[in-house]
């Protein structure tokens, strides 16, 4: 039996390579429209557990627009987003 493929639309992850070829993940997180804790992308590392997540909000602050651009934003784009984002503390 065949694994079953996730249309990348529906995915609630994205995975992608970095420049130095190490793989992460990311995902959309967060808490109400409008506060501090609004949507936010985060970036793990899923080669490195000795590297920091990372992670920036989404000019949106709404968590269903932030899933739905990290559904349709090219490889290109994360790799522009993880690169202006932030070490989790």
């Amino acid at each position: 039996m065949s694994a079953a493929r996730v249309d990348p639309k529906k995915a609630l992850s994205r995975t992608f390579l970095d420049g130095g070829m190490v793989r992460w993940e990311a995902y959309v997180s967060g808490g109400q429209p409008n506060t501090p804790q609004a949507a936010r992308i985060y970036f793990v590392c899923l080669e490195d557990p000795f590297e920091p997540p990372r992670w920036l909000s989404h000019e949106s602050r709404s968590v269903a627009e932030a899933t739905r651009a990290l559904a349709d934003m090219s490889d290109a784009d994360l790799l522009g987003l993880h690169s202006r984002s932030a070490p989790l503390e």
